[in-house]
């Protein structure tokens, strides 16, 4: 999500705020904050891109016009009076949209299991705080409350049979939240995602472990390469990615007409499904070679429903080639991270490849491989005891 930008405060209870849109536009809204009670005003006023006077001169008489609502309802807010929610996101529930959020991780051939973890938090949040909150009404106070929850809230279909979440299950069902108020902010139901206001400390009590991200060597790749796989759609698709950082996501939704020339090579221009953010990459030859031959479908890779599917696939191959590491599809983009970091290629490079949002993301990677690096130079002085 893009960063949230103040335009001006001049005032206790009502801010106008903006967020960045396509095409370098921006959307006027208020935020209006009372006795811990924050709700949000739509403006339908935009801020367009400065590139002659006509335009300067645009943006000022609308962020005058925006100051004189802000103003206004300042006012109302201090007397008590007036409809201060008019958000459209207040008309949908909150496990409803969660719902609408998890067919659509099912539509956009995320995996079930994605889909499955969506349907878990639903039961949580009906445990949690019933099922009428409406999604306009989601605030920092309801976001720190589910922590809470979320802290202590037990395992099972019930969220009452079992013991307690790890802090691990507990994390990944807070960022399953998290996600699905994002979305609700690209489709414009609500302005911001309050989680935004939620600092590292108030997190603390569902701090997930510390992952350990296994990925492939060059020298396993290349095994993989030279070992046959029961379903060769697999294994084409799995290298395909470690050579693209594609997830399979984006795998599923891979067409033919997402591959395009220029100046006699070629790119895939995809939509991530992950993110909705557009990204291009140049197609190497390594990748090219394990395109399928085209056939009647759109899509290039025909993959079983199930990653479960995918994932037994990959354990049995990686087996048959002799490599002790348990395979699933994401390792794939992890490998794709760090063969592309130790052939020495640039740490905001492969962040952009990978489309990340931020560099700090893919610096894990540039951690392992420093990591690898160090332990091959010990190894040196243990060589020589």
């Amino acid at each position: 999500m893009a960063r949230v930008k103040k335009i001006k405060r001049t005032t206790s209870y009502v801010t106008l705020r903006s967020q960045k849109l396509s095409k370098g536009r921006e959307s006027l809204y208020l935020d209006i904050y009372k006795d811990g009670d924050r709700h949000y005003e739509f403006l339908k006023l935009y801020l367009v891109p400065v590139v002659n006077e006509a335009t300067k001169v645009q943006n000022q008489n609308t962020k005058q016009a925006a100051e004189a609502i802000r103003s206004e309802r300042e006012l109302q807010v201090i007397q008590g009076k007036g409809n201060l929610v008019p958000v459209s996101g207040s008309k949908i529930l909150l496990t409803d949209w969660m719902e609408q959020y998890r067919k659509q991780k099912l539509r956009t051939g995320q995996s079930e299991e994605r889909a499955n973890s969506v349907a878990k938090v639903i039961t949580h949040l009906k445990t949690y705080a019933g099922e009428k909150v409406a999604l306009g009404k989601v605030d920092e106070k309801f976001c720190k409350g589910f922590i809470d929850y979320l802290a202590t809230a037990k395992v099972g279909r019930e969220t009452k049979n079992c013991g307690k979440l790890s802090g691990t299950t507990a994390n990944n069902y807070f960022q399953v939240f998290t996600s699905a108020l994002n979305e609700a902010v690209r489709k414009k139901l609500i302005p911001l995602n309050p989680v935004q206001y939620i600092s590292r400390d108030d997190k603390k009590q569902i701090k997930a472990e510390k992952k350990t991200r296994t990925f492939l060597t060059i020298d396993e790749v290349k095994k993989l390469m030279e070992t046959d796989c029961k379903n060769t759609m697999v294994k084409s698709a799995f290298l395909f990615s470690c050579f693209t950082g594609l997830r399979v996501s984006d795998i599923r939704n891979f067409k033919w007409s997402d591959i395009i020339e220029r100046d006699g090579e070629k790119f895939i221009s995809i939509i991530i499904q992950k993110t909705r953010e557009p990204l291009i990459i140049k197609l190497n030859k390594q990748a090219e070679r394990l395109l399928p031959e085209k056939g009647q479908m759109a899509e290039v890779f025909q993959l079983p429903r199930m990653e479960s599917t995918i994932n037994d696939n990959l354990k049995r191959w990686g087996k048959k080639a002799g490599i002790e590491k348990d395979i699933c599809y994401h390792m794939s983009r992890h490998t794709f991270a760090t063969m592309g970091l130790t052939m020495g290629a640039d740490l905001y490079v492969i962040s952009k490849l990978m489309g990340h949002s931020e560099v700090g993301v893919t610096q894990v990677y540039a951690d392992i491989i420093n990591k690898k690096r160090e332990e091959a130079v010990d190894l040196l002085d243990s060589a020589f005891k």
